[in-house]
């Protein structure tokens, strides 16, 4: 199992902004799921895909169209052999990272990098592997791919 460093608490009372929408993410993930914030399948939905939203909105003027997912929180991705290997070993904790990462890093850019996308698609495998196939994983898979 990966070390991986904690989050910042954000209190669970804590309206914390989802952070503005990218016209591209707006124009193409309209699904509701991807503002649902108690959904546990949902990008945002769980602990640790809410935490990186929320905080990573409050620091969205420093990201830009070239912001890649690792630099949505180098801690957590600084090892990318150990983020595959958590994943390929289906850490469903990891799985929740990666999948709010690459949501946090559309959301607030309209884009994912190469490796990034690669990553998220890894996680949405391990979630069914681990859950089952599950509406809001489809959901992502599809929009992801239809994305480009």
């Amino acid at each position: 199992m990966i070390e991986r460093p904690d989050l910042p608490d954000v209190a669970a009372d804590d309206d914390g902004d989802l952070g503005p929408k990218h016209p591209a993410f707006a124009a193409h993930f309209r699904d509701p799921i991807y503002d649902e914030q108690a959904d546990d399948f949902a990008p945002f939905g769980n602990d640790e895909g809410w935490d990186l939203v929320v905080l990573t909105a409050r620091r969205a003027d420093e990201l830009d169209g070239s912001t890649t997912l690792a630099q949505i929180d180098p801690e957590w991705f600084g090892d990318e052999a150990e983020v595959v290997a958590a994943l390929d070993d289906d850490d469903v904790d990891m799985v929740d990272v990666v999948i709010g990462a690459a949501f946090t890093l559309l959301r607030l850019t309209g884009q994912i990098d190469d490796f990034g996308r690669a990553l998220v698609f890894r996680a949405l495998d391990a979630r069914d592997r681990v859950y089952g196939a599950q509406p809001q994983t489809e959901r992502m898979r599809g929009d992801l791919l239809a994305f480009g």
